[in-house]
């Protein structure tokens, strides 16, 4: 005798409603969430990350590219690019600017240079100002009125020593997770000689974070080599670029320039699927223009699940 064993219809609703819910839900994962066969495989996109560049041809920015016009490699695999923030997309900058004691005979010339680099800006960038000397002290750009902003650089008295390494720790601290192209630019014209950090630190927390540093040396401080050697480890580690000036009369034509290279400066945005181990991994950008040159980082940490 063959006995059927009948579910009750209660049950049978329920578990087509399960299944439905599950078929809704696969429809609408992100892309890196792919279905194989009957059952699905979930892809973790664990971490975003970031590539600020810049691309020249024959010396001359080059403006108005699309993601399309890229090619990226992870550990010589290629990857698909997410997105690629244009001009379009606001900045958000960091201005470290020194006034310490050693700066009080050229303070006039450096507020000046430091003012035109904010006026430069975009009416939709953001500015964050940060004083430091002996003290840190910043003063956020929340509207398109830079007034504030502008009236905290003519205000500033040289007076103190040097935090120079704390300063490009908090500026690196306050851009994380801020939307938008991100960048520090950097004035000072002597060695770090207040702080409680390391150049060490500075230069991990740099890879780590993968903001671009501009650093602007200028004075009596750049005699000595290792300020130069400094600054350019700065900015060199994530593809920034370094200014060094005898004259303080040439600083508002360096900060000028920082400020076109930042207007002109994308952000390449891609998930990358690499173990959260913590470890680097390589990366390789070009353009589909042989005769372009893309100045970006070589490369990432990846997250460390196991800290």
């Amino acid at each position: 005798m063959i006995v059927m064993n009948h579910e009750p219809r209660s049950t049978l609703v329920v578990l087509l409603c399960l299944i439905l819910a599950g078929e809704a839900s696969a429809q609408n994962m992100p892309p890196a969430h792919k279905s194989e066969g009957n059952g699905y495989k979930f892809i973790v996109q664990s971490q975003l990350v970031e590539i600020y560049l810049t691309v020249t041809k024959n010396n001359r920015l080059v403006p108005n590219l699309k993601a399309s016009d890229f090619s990226l490699v992870e550990d010589r695999t290629p990857v698909p690019i997410d997105r690629l923030d244009n001009q379009d997309v606001p900045l958000q900058i960091v201005l470290l600017f020194d006034i310490s004691e050693s700066i009080r005979d050229s303070l006039k010339a450096i507020q000046d240079a430091a003012t035109a680099f904010v006026e430069s800006m975009n009416p939709e960038d953001r500015v964050m100002l940060v004083l430091f000397n002996s003290e840190i002290r910043s003063f956020e750009q929340t509207t398109e009125d830079r007034e504030p902003i502008l009236r905290e650089i003519r205000n500033a008295r040289a007076r103190g020593m040097t935090k120079l390494y704390d300063a490009l720790l908090f500026g690196m601290k306050y851009l994380e997770g801020r939307p938008g192209r991100k960048a520090i630019v950097c004035f000072t014209d002597g060695q770090d000689t207040s702080g409680t950090s390391s150049r060490v630190a500075v230069l991990n927390a740099a890879a780590r974070s993968g903001y671009p540093i501009y650093t602007i040396g200028a004075g009596a401080g750049l005699e000595l080599t290792s300020l130069k050697i400094i600054l350019q480890e700065f900015a060199d580690i994530n593809s920034g670029r370094s200014f060094f000036m005898q004259s303080i009369r040439k600083l508002r034509e360096a900060f000028l320039e920082v400020a076109s290279e930042l207007r002109s400066a994308y952000v390449l945005n891609y998930y990358t699927r690499v173990p959260a181990d913590g470890q680097w991994h390589a990366l390789g950008i070009r353009t589909l223009d042989p005769q372009c040159t893309v100045h970006a980082r070589k490369g990432f940490f990846a997250r460390n699940d196991a800290e």
